[in-house]
C-alpha cells in the first residue's frame, strides 16, 4: 500500500537547478547499495518526482538495470553518464541518486559532501559493519568546519526473527550510528527482480512496504535537514 507517499505527506522544497542527492554508499562490497537505489529510485518516481541517477560504480550494475529495463516506473529514471556532480547542474530533476563503488574515492569524497542524505546499506556482518564504519569516519575527519550530511544507516538483507539482528541494532545506536526503523528482509524477489532489471515495487507486497517505509524516512529526514 502506498498511500502514505502517493498522498504527497513529503513536500521537498524543488529548486530546478539544485536537486536533492542521495549517496548509497559502503566501502564494502555487495552490502545492497545498486538494489536499494533502484528500488528507492522507482518509488520516487511512483510518488510524482523526477529522478536521476549516477552510476559510479565500474560495474555499472545500476546503469545496467535502467537501460535494460520494461518497468514503466525504472524507464522514467534518467541515466547521467559522467561520474561527475557537475554533469548534473543542467538535469532538472527532484532527486538525483548516485550509486558508489566499494572504496574511498576522490570522487566518492566529492558525492559524500554534496549529499543532502547518505544511505550506508549493511548486512548483518562485520565487514559490512566495518565497511558502514569506514563512511561515518571519513565524514568526520573532514574537519568542524565542513557541514555534513546526515547519515542513514539500514539493515538489509536481513532475518528479522533473528536475535543477531537486534544486538547489531542495539551495539550501532550505542556507537552513535543513525539506523533505520526500516530493515530490509532477506527475499528471493530482490535477485528475482535484479535478473529481470525491474523493481519489486508490484511484484512483492511485502517488499514494496519496505521499501516505502524506507523511503518515507529517508524525505523524512532530508526535510529535518532543510
Amino acid at each position: 500500500m502506498l498511500s502514505k507517499l502517493e498522498a504527497g505527506a513529503f513536500e521537498i522544497k524543488k529548486d530546478s537547478r539544485v536537486a536533492k542527492v542521495i549517496t548509497f554508499a559502503n566501502v564494502k562490497g555487495g552490502s545492497g547499495k545498486s538494489t536499494l537505489c533502484i528500488n528507492i529510485a522507482a518509488i520516487l518516481i511512483r510518488t510524482g518526482y523526477s529522478v536521476a541517477l549516477i552510476d559510479a560504480d565500474q560495474q555499472k550494475c545500476s546503469k545496467d538495470w535502467i537501460t535494460g529495463t520494461k518497468d514503466k516506473l525504472l524507464s522514467r529514471v534518467q541515466i547521467i553518464e559522467q561520474t561527475d556532480l557537475q554533469a548534473a547542474e543542467n538535469v532538472e530533476v527532484d532527486f538525483l541518486l548516485i550509486d558508489t563503488q566499494g572504496s574511498l574515492t576522490k570522487e566518492m569524497a566529492q558525492f559524500l559532501f554534496q549529499s543532502s542524505l547518505i544511505i550506508t546499506p549493511c548486512r548483518v556482518s562485520r565487514d559490512d559493519i566495518v565497511g558502514q564504519g569506514w563512511i561515518e569516519i571519513f565524514l568526520k575527519q573532514a574537519g568542524q568546519d565542513v557541514k555534513k550530511p546526515p547519515i542513514l544507516t539500514v539493515l538489509n538483507g536481513v532475518n528479522k526473527r533473528s536475535s543477531i539482528l537486534s544486538h547489531v541494532i542495539e551495539q550501532l545506536k550505542e556507537d552513535g550510528i543513525q539506523v533505520a526503523k526500516t530493515c530490509i528482509s532477506q527475499r528471493v524477489c530482490f535477485a528475482e527482480t535484479n535478473v529481470n532489471k525491474i523493481s519489486v515495487i508490484g511484484y512483492n507486497k511485502q517488499a514494496t512496504q519496505e521499501i516505502v517505509d524506507l523511503t518515507n524516512e529517508a524525505l523524512n529526514l532530508i526535510k529535518s535537514e532543510a
